[in-house]
């Protein structure tokens, strides 16, 4: 054998003195080939043997690595022999502080992907199964190796039943002490509601042969009202049962006779199924059907429906393809080229809903591996399992679970489970449905999803250990917590996501993407762009400030944002002729992006895109004032609103120089349509909605009345510069203080406590309904239509009316679910941050931040929307202006930065996990800042390069170093 194979763990220490030597690290690295004869590993101390293993020793090829913890016996001799013969143990076991299995555990060809298996060994029957202190616990029966004499405990640990975790095995405890100290017995008796009904309920009894019975318990004697009947078929181990405190019954058991080829583990767990009782003609049944937590697994999907099959006809589907850019908005599927962009998984979830004939087959393809249902003989077969089906007929469904070693199947409402041992065809990755030998099946749908290892790879477990070091909580809430190195999230489960450093996220993918419109009215799709584990930044983020706060998710959300930023803006996402310019998003992925949105690139400006990136902003919104897609009723404004911005921002006139013209155009149609018996401008929409009328609003739609006003009142100040009439200056500035005026006295509600969406007079005012884009741009301290006592009030209400731990629900009042009704947008909160900043409510702030550093490092990219109730994030990824949102809150919100004609302000409002912010390359005109804060808190004094100011004025220039010191 060669002690290279350890790679640069193995050179350990060299152990020349006789054939035992002493263990002076950590890591005992020992060899192993499976086909080996048994040599025995022995720890010797003071010549008492102290441990022993029996391994399969390799001489020559090495199939894997048995590592052994060996840090209680440092200092002891280690003895290897074979048969009668003592060896050298320096030339068969490597000492190391590193363990050599975890280079290639979990990553090995043949390891399921879904199935729970030991890192080593052999895995018998179940011992146990509970639940405790929120976590399910199985124990079985576990040799190294099939044939060996010795049988221990093993034990997998797992909060969501799918994703387990190996505790260390004990190799000097043998099964039969342990199973003394079990901690619980098996239920084999539980009692559960028929067809869900808790007032009907039977108990269930689990015989030792995996039969079960269905009954009564009468004097606590089960007396069985049926006769036995199987409980799963093909193959499989004895099962254990265990009801849990929500009610479910979780039935765990393991495989038999499953093939994995030259691998150092044998046999699987099965997938946990939840049990029910299920009233049918055959009398009270049990239904079984793979527990619900799965389906976090699934991270793409196919769909068909209405497919006819008869005899010759066949249906065909690649589950091995690629998806790219059609005429926007739609994307193609096309033949995959084997290139690393491909879409294709090695595990499968497939359900199919069927109406079949009486006397009629259907054979399912899948990988190779085929299935027959056959009503005619009443039997659903794979490989050489049969089972029985009750029906001959009608409607009915499967669910087909295919990992790289088995498949496990569900039919007929849960009523047949069988587990066979099937080895796909990885190059023929296709779904296959046929009629072999007549009758008529129609399939209604077919569903595909491919599903994630529940395994990080050996990398990504290298990273993963760097991010448990450190368990510094940030922030927490009921669903989810922060920590400095990962955040764990009950609503996505396990795993947690990972952030070993600021620039590094270990995250699966956690939606489901989807290649074809939902058929709806809202053209719903899912999009994953990077589907990768592992999130980098792209180093050109380095041109953006950076932001270090000490908690390395927080820090790895900015630069996400920042990333997002720069990706949005290269060529990457593009559309032809919109280089250089903002793409709203990366939905068609490379090649074409979203496109330049009039309305979004305003709204990414003013939210921080003016100070991040400055050359992207003149470009789009130069763009804005002649193209781009317009589809809000605010469209005729956003362009004068963000460009005034980008002027305050930058000092750059020219932008407003090259769009004057077009700008007085949009005025004077602004101007045009202005309601003088109403002193409003006609708004169908608010700012934040393009698809569905408000006419609770009376036409009159806060959000977007405010960015009327802006636009007048940004007018009458660009116009100065560009030499207008005083009397046009005027009256611009006139008619936008009357439009703030009559904002603040036909909106502000004082019984709600907020501005509501529509005016006196209308439904919205009279029920006092919140509208979250108009709430945010009102209570803006920037734009000036809140007095303080309103900011505090708006902000008193918001949790109690439109807040909850996943975010701001942007149409609270609407009680339909869809893009915009019951769900969170992050751009529609960079208003909320500055006036909570502005008003000292760091608790706002604090939860704000943590609400979007848990969305977005757990799904590696900021979605469009964040699903109110659920908490989870869906449909188009790499939202600029959610990532510009996300920013804002550290520039306008903890920095409380602000920026006018004559300069720029700071008030911080820090919350304290944010103490020490430090914040470098922060552009503001012709300056550049580093800024140090210095403590935590709302009050702070402000020095630039050592002397203490007030303002920063409009025409520094040059690099310059900022401080904030916490007061008293």
């Amino acid at each position: 054998m060669r002690r290279e194979d350890l790679g640069d763990e193995g050179g350990g220490t060299p152990m020349t003195t006789n054939r035992a030597v002493k263990v002076t690290k950590r890591y005992l690295n020992i060899p192993i080939h499976n086909d080996a004869p048994l040599s025995f590993i022995a720890l010797i101390q003071d010549g008492v043997e102290m441990k022993r293993l029996e391994l399969k020793l390799a001489v020559d090829k090495v199939q894997s690595w048995f590592t052994w913890d060996a840090d209680a016996y440092i200092g002891c001799e280690l003895e290897v022999k074979s048969g009668n013969e003592v060896l050298r143990a320096e030339h068969f076991v490597f000492q190391s502080e590193q363990s050599a299995e975890e280079r290639h555990l979990y990553g090995e060809t043949v390891r399921p992907q879904f199935h729970y298996t030991a890192r080593k060994g052999w895995i018998g029957e179940p011992v146990d199964f509970y639940r405790e202190q929120g976590q399910w616990h199985v124990r079985y029966e576990h040799r190294l190796y099939k044939t060996s004499e010795s049988a221990f405990t093993g034990h997998a640990v797992s909060k969501d039943l799918i994703h387990w975790h190996e505790a260390e095995v004990d190799y000097d405890t043998l099964l039969a002490a342990n199973d003394e100290e079990r901690k619980t017995l098996p239920s084999r008796l539980v009692e559960l509601p028929v067809n869900g009904d808790v007032t009907q309920k039977k108990w269930l009894h689990l015989h030792d042969d995996n039969l079960y019975s269905v009954g009564t318990l009468e004097e606590e004697r089960f007396v069985a009202e049926s006769e036995p009947a199987a409980l799963q078929h093909g193959n499989h181990s004895d099962g254990l049962i265990y009801q849990a405190e929500d009610g479910r019954c979780i039935l765990v058991g393991f495989s038999r006779g499953l093939h994995y080829p030259e691998m150092p583990f044998h046999q699987q767990m099965l997938i946990p199924a939840e049990l029910k009782l299920l009233q049918t003609e055959q009398g009270v049944t049990v239904q079984a059907e793979p527990v619900a937590e799965l389906q976090n697994l699934r991270i793409w999907q196919r769909t068909w429906s209405d497919i006819a099959l008869q005899e010759g006809t066949t249906f065909e589907e690649s589950l091995h393809f690629r998806m790219a850019p059609a005429d926007w908005p739609d994307v193609r599927i096309l033949p995959a080229e084997n290139k690393p962009d491909d879409i294709t998984a090695d595990a499968l979830d497939v359900v199919l809903e069927l109406e079949m004939e009486t006397n009629s087959t259907l054979e399912i393809g899948l990988y190779g591996v085929r299935i027959l249902l056959d009503t005619g003989k009443k039997t659903i077969a794979c490989q050489d399992v049969v089972a029985p089906i009750a029906q001959a007929a009608g409607g009915m469904k499967l669910r087909l679970l295919l990992d790289r070693a088995s498949l496990d199947l569900f039919a007929c409402e849960g009523a047949v489970r069988m587990t066979v041992a099937a080895e796909p065809n990885y190059s023929e990755r296709r779904i296959q449905l046929s009629c072999p030998s007549g009758g008529i099946v129609r399939v209604n749908a077919v569903a595909v999803y491919g599903l994630r290892s529940i395994w990080p790879s050996p990398d990504e477990s290298r990273l993963i250990q760097e991010a448990v070091k450190d368990n510094t909580v940030v922030y927490q809430s009921d669903s989810y917590t922060v920590y400095s190195n990962r955040v764990e999230d009950s609503v996505y489960g396990e795993p947690p996501a990972y952030v070993p450093d600021r620039h590094t996220i270990v995250s699966p993918t956690r939606a489901i993407e989807e290649f074809v419109w939902r058929k709806n009215w809202a053209n719903d799709m899912n999009r994953v762009i990077d589907r990768g584990n592992v999130w980098h930044p792209k180093p050109e983020i380095s041109r953006l400030p950076a932001i270090f706060t000490g908690h390395a998710t927080i820090d790895a959300a900015y630069n996400l944002a920042a990333d997002i930023f720069y990706r949005c803006g290269s060529a990457e996402f593009a559309r032809k002729g919109e280089e250089g310019m903002w793409t709203a998003g990366q939905f068609q992925g490379p090649g074409e992006g979203f496109g330049v949105w009039v309305r979004d690139t305003a709204h990414i400006a003013m939210r921080s895109g003016s100070i991040l990136d400055p050359e992207g902003a003149r470009e789009s919104l130069l763009f804005t004032t002649k193209g781009g897609l317009d589809n809000g009723v605010d469209g005729m404004a956003m362009p004068i609103v963000g460009i005034w911005d980008y002027y305050l921002a930058t000092g750059d006139l020219t932008l407003i120089k090259e769009s004057w013209q077009g700008l007085k155009e949009r005025i004077t149609k602004l101007d045009g349509l202005f309601d003088s018996e109403r002193g409003l401008i006609p708004a169908d929409q608010a700012t934040s909605n393009d698809a569905f009328p408000e006419p609770e609003c009376a036409g009159f739609s806060l959000a977007t009345e405010i960015y009327f006003m802006e636009a007048f009142r940004a007018m009458s100040r660009m116009g100065a510069y560009m030499g207008e009439p005083e009397s046009t200056l005027q009256a611009w500035a006139d008619r936008g203080e009357l439009l703030l005026r009559n904002i603040q006295s036909q909106y502000w509600n004082e019984e709600a406590g907020f501005y509501t969406s529509g005016p006196v007079g209308s439904e919205s005012y009279e029920q006092g309904y919140w509208e979250s884009a108009g709430q945010e741009i009102a209570m803006w301290p920037r734009y000036g239509v809140a007095s303080e006592e309103q900011r505090r009030s708006m902000l008193s209400r918001l949790p109690e009316v439109a807040m909850n731990e996943f975010g701001v629900n942007v149409f609270p009042y609407r009680p339909e679910t869809n893009h915009f009704c019951n769900a969170a947008w992050v751009v529609w909160t960079s208003g909320m941050a500055a006036a909570a900043g502005r008003e000292g409510r760091l608790d706002l702030l604090t939860t704000l931040i943590a609400q979007q550093v848990r969305n977005s490092v757990m799904n590696k990219t900021f979605y469009e929307v964040i699903d109110y109730q659920t908490g989870k994030a869906w449909r188009w990824p790499g939202q600029l202006w959610h990532a510009a949102g996300f920013i804002s809150y550290f520039l306008l919100g903890v920095l409380g930065m602000e920026y006018d004609e004559q300069g720029a302000s700071f008030a911080p409002a820090v919350p304290e996990m944010l103490r020490d912010l430090k914040v470098e390359n922060l552009r503001y005109r012709k300056a550049v800042f580093d800024i140090v804060v210095h403590g935590w808190g709302t009050n702070f004094a402000m020095h630039c390069d050592g002397q203490a100011i007030k303002h920063i004025p409009a025409d520094l220039a040059g690099k310059h170093y900022l401080e904030f010191w916490a007061t008293t």
